[in-house]
């Protein structure tokens, strides 16, 4: 895990996390992937981006956490 991936949920957190995941997976309200996550959060549509602290290379989803600070989205990194 990279000491890039900041803010990482704790244990219970990132267990509310995926349910919530898996929830709205069920009603098709996901997208996944940096490129689509950039693409919401640049439309607007974006209510909270969730991120895996674990990507490699993390490089690939630091541009995220600043987008979500413009755009006033809330955002996490969850650990593996």
């Amino acid at each position: 895990m990279s000491e890039k991936a900041f803010p990482l949920a704790d244990a219970e957190l990132t267990i509310a996390l995926l349910d919530l995941i898996q929830q709205a997976t069920n009603y098709k309200q996901t997208k996944k992937g940096a490129n689509e996550a950039t693409k919401t959060l640049n439309r607007g549509i974006s209510e909270m981006i969730i991120m895996a602290a674990d990507a490699e290379p993390i490089e690939i989803l630091l541009h995220l956490p600043l987008l979500c600070e413009d755009k006033n989205v809330p955002y996490v990194f969850v650990p593996r």
